[in-house]
């Protein structure tokens, strides 16, 4: 389920175009889901295009909006939670479309900073703490700052009941990667998948990408 979200992923934001709305690419993602076998949802899916992506990528401040088009040189966001039975995937990636020097920067220290931090994670981390701190030094070196409202870096991948979403599950059931759970255990399957942003001196507002790695411990 992994491999078939991260493809689909991909494969999506290689077809993004200027003009495409944000709902327009959410009911893509959908459509190319549920052509790979994957037709239900245990989050709803998000896309964040252009200065949406200044705000916290959470259903409960934005879902794709018909009124939210991608720009000529343009930053993109896509995340998606497939669930098959008991089991749900994850994914999000964020991507340039034409080119913007400063859009790009965002992207790549983004993604710098997920690679570290999951190395420091599959080699020396002890704690949710550990990969917490890790993180957050990383994330001040360059020079960006979490939009995360809980300022989460990351979260444990789990299975569910059969048909249960996320407005079912109970949050205790979770793990998060940030100061509440910090005395807590490695276990299961981390995603390490901040939000990361960055003022844009052109405008002055607020960009952010999101990209993600999915550690298995062992």
């Amino acid at each position: 389920m992994q491999e078939i979200t991260v493809e689909v992923t991909k494969g999506l934001g290689r077809l993004i175009k200027p003009g495409m709305s944000e709902f327009e690419l959410a009911e893509a993602y959908t459509r190319m889901l549920s052509d790979n076998g994957l037709k239900d949802h245990w989050y709803p899916i998000l896309v964040y295009a252009g200065e949406i992506t200044g705000k916290p990528i959470s259903r409960r401040f934005h879902l794709p909006s018909a009124d939210v088009a991608v720009e000529e040189n343009d930053i993109v966001m896509l995340d998606s939670t497939p669930i098959d039975g008991t089991v749900w995937s994850n994914w999000s990636e964020t991507f340039l479309i034409g080119k913007d020097d400063f859009y790009q920067a965002i992207i790549s220290d983004t993604e710098k900073i997920v690679d570290e931090t999951y190395d420091y994670l599959a080699s020396e981390a002890k704690t949710v703490g550990d990969i917490y701190d890790f993180c957050n030094l990383r994330i001040s070196n360059y020079g960006l700052q979490s939009l995360d409202p809980r300022n989460d870096v990351g979260h444990s991948i789990f299975q569910v009941p059969e048909g249960q979403t996320v407005d079912k599950t109970p949050m205790g059931d979770r793990l998060f990667i940030n100061e509440e759970y910090r005395n807590s255990p490695i276990e299961g399957i981390i995603s390490i998948e901040p939000q990361l942003g960055r003022i844009n001196p052109a405008d002055g507002k607020m960009y952010s990408a999101k990209m993600q790695k999915v550690f298995i411990c062992p």
